[in-house]
């Protein structure tokens, strides 16, 4: 299992936005911190095992200019690695995820009502 810095990101984003939150809602933090919790103890066995559980992921849809240049950049790797992109919904977050015939890459994460990844 490969965690990308993409993906960490993601996750610190996602702490950030509930913290900001916090001031608000006292409990706004704790569904991204389940995420990780998942992530560590579910998710990275979850797709060691089976990494085709998730659904293949539509990534043509771009959104705006910045993921339009990480798809450029990945496009040379995946055909390179056989790549696959795959999602697949964990605690109300999509994490976006590749396989290979010898890894799997953590790619992003966003959450379910967001409409892109990070």
């Amino acid at each position: 299992m490969v965690v990308a810095q993409r993906f960490e990101r993601a996750l610190e984003a996602m702490l950030e936005h509930y913290a900001a939150l916090q001031h608000l809602h006292p409990e706004a933090g704790t569904r991204a911190l389940r995420l990780i919790d998942l992530v560590e103890n579910e998710l990275m066995p979850l797709l060691a095992a089976q990494p085709d559980i998730g659904r293949p992921a539509t990534l043509q849809l771009l959104h705006d200019a910045a993921e339009a240049a990480w798809l450029t950049r990945l496009a040379p790797l995946s055909a390179r690695r056989r790549l696959q992109p795959r999602e697949w919904l964990l605690g109300g977050f999509w994490i976006l995820y590749y396989r290979s015939s010898d890894a799997v890459y953590l790619a992003s994460a966003r959450h379910e009502r967001e409409a892109q990844y990070r």
